[in-house]
């Protein structure tokens, strides 16, 4: 497709450290461009996130000319050409740029470049002031979109058709681009809902299936990363669906998943109800995958104490049980045993109705998550001040006690569950 160089709809609104890096380069004899998500969400209406840069210059040579004009620069990524600059600290007074990648405090440059050599995870880059190279060693032809210094919009691949027309195509050769970076076969899952409307292209697919076994080898952080972000959505099942058809789960998961469970999930409203946005996509993934599989995927994607201890309570019990004690008259005794445990009621009721097949009623799920535990109002000091030693017999008095008043639907008083409590002694 032939490369467009036009005016954008309206100007981009270029940050202050954006502005300064462009004048910069043109002082000292460079091209800068602002590429990537950026330039693909603002054309696509979308709100604008992180700034993300290209120079042609050697990135050693364009770090050293910000340094010298005041710049801070941390070399995050000097050895594949990538540098990142940081704003002077903010001043007081109005930020009229506040609204774009909070007033872009940051911003990630990279040389043009091509890649001289990949292993599926590294890439030994080289300097090129060929901007459609450049483009080309990108992922997606949408991520290959610049805007210049004075506002035109260089587009070598035909991104912006590919925008307009819902087509997420990888940049030049599919199955040489998932070669060059296996994550970018996650990466694509992830574009898909939001960037893929017409579906998936025919090559994308082929290279993914081709090189699924290759996932395997990526890193749990980078995969857990892409993870995170596509398991968020509302809206991800074209993803999902892809990332377990083409066999990419089984190799970067080391579990396969069961997509037709999205469907169980509850409508946008009742999920946002009674799910923690933070844990929504761990939700989703615990009811999409294959029961038991918790500790597997938790080592797999190195998920935190936390996480791995939310996924593992969400993978836990028979599903038919949990949906049942959660959804029938006396709920609120299953609730409070799982806030006992620091496990969401709400999260582990949608779970539990997806893998029944189900569906969790939405307004349950809110009153599931509203709902406030009554406090056990028996303490050890009470059994202690009765003549009960200190030691495993104590223990084992407060959690009858507690089963006890549990059972009765939290009825029993502090001194009903004393006299309960000596008579186990």
């Amino acid at each position: 497709m032939a490369a467009t160089t036009e005016p954008g709809p309206a100007a981009f609104p270029v940050p202050p450290l954006a502005a300064r890096l462009f004048a910069l380069a043109r002082a000292e004899g460079y091209e800068a461009r602002i590429v990537g998500g950026a330039v693909r969400d603002w054309l696509s209406g979308l709100p604008i996130g992180d700034i993300d840069m290209a120079v042609a210059a050697p990135i050693d040579a364009f770090a050293d000319a910000c340094r010298a004009d005041g710049i801070r620069v941390i070399e995050t990524g000097l050895s594949h050409g990538t540098v990142t600059v940081l704003s002077p600290a903010r001043s007081g007074g109005a930020n009229p740029d506040a609204a774009i990648g909070d007033m872009c405090r940051s911003i990630e440059v990279t040389q043009s470049r091509v890649d001289l050599e990949t292993d599926g995870r590294h890439a030994l880059v080289g300097f090129s002031d060929d901007w459609k190279a450049d483009a080309s060693r990108r992922d997606f032809t949408i991520n290959a979109i610049y805007i210049d210094a004075d506002g035109q919009i260089d587009d070598p691949l035909g991104g912006r058709a590919d925008l307009k027309s819902g087509t997420l195509r990888f940049a030049g050769n599919a199955a040489q681009r998932v070669e060059e970076d296996a994550l970018r076969m996650l990466r694509y899952c992830r574009f898909l809902p939001c960037f893929g409307s017409a579906g998936i292209d025919p090559a994308a697919a082929a290279a993914l299936r081709d090189a699924a076994p290759t996932a395997a080898r990526l890193s749990g952080e980078r995969v857990a990363a892409e993870c995170r972000r596509l398991f968020s959505m509302d809206d991800g099942a074209a993803g999902i669906h892809l990332l377990q058809d083409t066999g990419i789960s089984a190799h970067a998961l080391g579990t396969a998943l069961e997509p037709g469970h999205l469907a169980h999930l509850v409508d946008k409203a009742g999920f946002d109800a009674g799910i923690d946005p933070h844990q929504a996509w761990l939700v989703r993934l615990a009811a999409l995958m294959a029961p038991g599989c918790a500790p597997v995927l938790a080592q797999r994607l190195r998920l935190s104490r936390q996480d791995s201890r939310l996924l593992a309570g969400l993978d836990k019990g028979d599903p038919t049980q949990t949906a049942a004690l959660l959804n029938g008259p006396n709920w609120q005794q299953g609730a409070y045993v799982m806030v006992r445990d620091q496990l969401p009621p709400a999260a582990l009721l949608v779970v539990a109705a997806a893998r029944c097949g189900s569906t969790a009623d939405s307004d349950h799920l809110a009153m599931l998550a509203s709902w406030v535990a009554p406090e056990f109002p028996l303490a050890a000091a009470d059994l202690l001040s009765h003549g009960v030693d200190k030691g495993p017999d104590l223990g084992k008095m407060l959690c009858a006690a507690e089963a006890h008043w549990v059972g009765q639907g939290f009825a029993p008083s502090r001194q009903d569950l004393i006299d309960f409590a000596m008579t186990l002694g």
